[in-house]
């Protein structure tokens, strides 16, 4: 259904994803919509969720907030996601951090913050990035099992 990247994972191990899910290739990937910025408690990052309709969503993780100041940075991305985990859940420490809207065409990631909850974090704007992969990154993850994580430079447009 989504463009997927060509890679044979060299480790072996059972997944809470499908790998095809997990390498969808965002540089072909064409869509936009409605997304939110997530931190979920006891990681140091944050999830750009990016939905795709009604069911599924993508997640962009990113290790630091250099994406929400119009700075080049790095994301991995967690690939297809069920619609239900761009929620928050504050009992497990989890922080909505903004939400906006997102285009994603022939490699580029248009990202518009509209709200924010956080603007030491997030500052209202839009964002214009080139989608560069760096590589895949595989491990075993206890929480997921075999893990098969496109990662990205994120490179500004001016």
């Amino acid at each position: 259904m989504y463009p997927v990247i060509n890679y044979k994972p060299k480790l072996q191990g059972e997944s809470d994803q499908p790998v095809e899910d997990q390498l969808v290739d965002l540089e072909r990937l064409e869509a936009e919509g409605y997304m939110r910025v997530v931190h979920h408690g006891g990681e140091r990052g944050y999830h750009i969720k990016l939905v795709l309709n009604d069911k599924e969503a993508i997640s962009l993780f990113v290790w630091n907030d250099k994406v929400f100041k119009g700075q080049n940075t790095l994301a991995r991305s967690y690939g297809v996601i069920p619609i239900e985990e761009i929620e928050v859940d504050p009992e497990e420490g989890d922080e909505l951090i903004a939400e906006g809207r997102y285009r994603l065409k022939n490699g580029i990631l248009e990202l518009n913050f509209e709200k924010t909850y956080k603007p030491e974090i997030v500052k209202s704007g839009r964002f214009k990035y080139r989608l560069k992969l760096k590589g895949i990154k595989e491990y075993i993850s206890p929480k997921h099992g075999l893990s098969v994580r496109p990662e990205y430079f994120l490179v500004v447009m001016k």
